[in-house]
């Protein structure tokens, strides 16, 4: 059984195992480069990903710096340097439009599921902030201040300023420190994405690794059998053939070889014999 099988994938012929064993190579290397070109081609498609999800965070955390920004330095000119006027009051509008928009895209770039409810609490403070604002601009503020100033004759110094620092002051910072917290996080949830990314570049070149160690025990294997089966049985037919022209030596038909080499050592011998009768 064992015979068959071996008869079965035997190959005979100096050109046919030449072509069957360089047509290994090419294979192993075509294989390994189309595996390594379609890692690769995910590890771009992957840091593409990675890189725009980078940018998106950070470019949202600094539109809604911006716009927070804004909502402050309209808010301080209004309740406490005393200028309402009407560009600040649509400044104030502008920057609580820009605000809600710009937590709504944070809130679609960052799952609920990775960032711990953050969507929640930045949407929250974001609201606390406007409604604050909204209050102002309603002027329901400075209705509160007259009214504590009326029912607490100690309270004489009661202002929209000091409602700035007691209450939208600290709203500010809240919202501040969430923003921070949004890009913080934003990237942490990168980091192993990133990390997930250096496996797979890893990977990526595994295969190719593999083919050449694969490919050199191939190439010594052919140097071998190569040297074996048809370098040492050529140099000793050389050899015993120059003997006999040289010295009379008897051709040696010993030679261990087969193929189109044994065919060769075959010929040689009949045609040494022919000519010595």
């Amino acid at each position: 059984m064992w015979k068959r099988i071996k008869a079965l994938f035997a190959v005979k012929g100096i050109e046919r195992r030449m072509r069957v064993a360089f047509t290994s190579i090419v294979l192993l290397l075509v294989f390994a480069g189309a595996t390594s070109l379609l890692e690769l081609e995910r590890v771009s498609h992957d840091t593409e990903q990675i890189l725009v999800a980078s940018e998106q965070s950070v470019d949202v955390a600094g539109h809604m710096l911006a716009a927070l920004s804004d909502h402050n330095d309209a808010i301080i000119y209004m309740a406490v340097v005393g200028d309402t006027s009407v560009r600040y009051r649509e400044a104030l509008r502008g920057s609580m439009l820009q605000l809600d928009a710009t937590c709504e895209r944070a809130n679609e770039l960052m799952p609920a599921v990775e960032h711990d409810g953050l969507n929640d609490t930045l949407a929250m403070y974001v609201e606390r902030l406007n409604t604050l604002a909204e209050e102002y601009l309603e002027g329901r503020v400075y209705e509160n201040v007259i009214r504590r100033r009326v029912s607490d004759s100690l309270a004489t110094n009661l202002s929209t300023r000091s409602w700035y620092v007691d209450e939208y002051k600290v709203a500010y910072i809240d919202l501040s420190r969430q923003i921070s917290r949004y890009m913080t996080d934003s990237q942490s949830v990168l980091s192993p994405k990133v990390n997930h990314l250096s496996h797979t570049a890893r990977r990526s070149v595994t295969p190719v690794f593999i083919s050449l160690l694969v490919m050199f025990i191939v190439v010594m294997m052919l140097y071998y059998f190569l040297k074996k089966l048809y370098v040492k049985p050529i140099l000793r037919i050389n050899r015993s053939l120059g003997d006999y022209l040289s010295y009379k030596v008897p051709f040696d038909e010993s030679i261990a070889c087969g193929d189109e080499i044994g065919q060769l050592r075959d010929r040689i011998d009949t045609l040494i014999t022919k000519s010595n009768k």
